[in-house]
């Protein structure tokens, strides 16, 4: 077996599977055992994701290439067509994540679609990637280009500024951008979080695995001292039966 029949054989089957099945191929593929070892156990949402590759491999294609659409049409400054496929993907979310999914699968599909695409089709997903999904916001008006005049207009007088109104939005920009911050901090640490119970996780069940063969080495040991223990006794009567037979010639 090669490093990506290795790869693809693992995080196709179950999760609950993935730790014991990988230090198995480790083992039997001594020369791809490093490589096998660092591949890590994909969280639920990762893994239902690869799940979706496999069996529904149409609909998981239709919805990258509806990213792909979206970007030429967000570099375009088409509005309308945004819009359009903007309804396309939420529909192709819908019909790809029930009420059972887990939870984060939405968004985790959302990210892959644009910022791991290849990962995504081929069903080899850890985690979610790390990007902004789509890379624009739909729901923010699009710039239009500005068209050229024929003769330069009269100017207008300007408004008079709304010296409150602009304190107000001062403060409300502050606000948003403090918020901001705060929720990208927020992810920043939730994400290293996870990555931290993912390690633990895999080491707790690989100290499990190696803590499984050698009650099963100790058990085996334990048999084969019994056995030569019978077999001592069985030998140390034979030799007193004989020292007996000898004493009485």
């Amino acid at each position: 077996m090669d490093f990506d029949g290795a790869v693809d054989l693992l995080y196709g089957m179950p999760r609950d599977q993935f730790i014991a099945e990988r230090d198995k191929l480790a083992k039997a593929e001594p020369t791809l055992a490093d490589r096998i070892r660092k591949l890590r156990k994909p969280t639920v949402a990762a893994w239902e994701a690869n799940q979706l590759a496999r069996k529904r491999a149409e609909d998981v294609g239709a919805l990258v290439k509806i990213g792909e659409d979206l970007r030429a049409a967000q570099q375009a400054l088409d509005g309308q067509e945004l819009r359009r496929l903007s309804r396309r993907r939420a529909e192709a979310l819908d019909e790809l994540v029930d009420g059972d999914a887990a939870a984060g699968l939405r968004e985790l599909l959302e990210t892959a679609a644009v910022d791991a695409p290849d990962d995504l089709l081929a069903g080899r997903l850890v985690t979610a990637p790390e990007g902004g999904g789509w890379g624009f916001d739909l729901s923010a008006p699009m710039p239009t280009p500005k068209p050229k005049r024929a003769s330069k207009p009269e100017p207008k007088p300007e408004p008079k500024r709304d010296l409150k109104r602009d304190e107000a939005r001062k403060k409300a920009q502050a606000a948003v951008d403090e918020a901001t911050a705060a929720e990208a901090e927020a992810h920043r640490a939730l994400s290293e979080a996870e990555d931290g119970l993912r390690m633990w996780t895999e080491r707790v069940e690989l100290l499990q695995t190696e803590l499984a063969e050698a009650r099963g080495d100790r058990d085996a040991v334990a048999e084969d001292v019994k056995q030569a223990k019978r077999e001592a006794e069985r030998r140390g009567k034979a030799l007193r039966d004989a020292e007996l037979r000898l004493k009485r010639l």
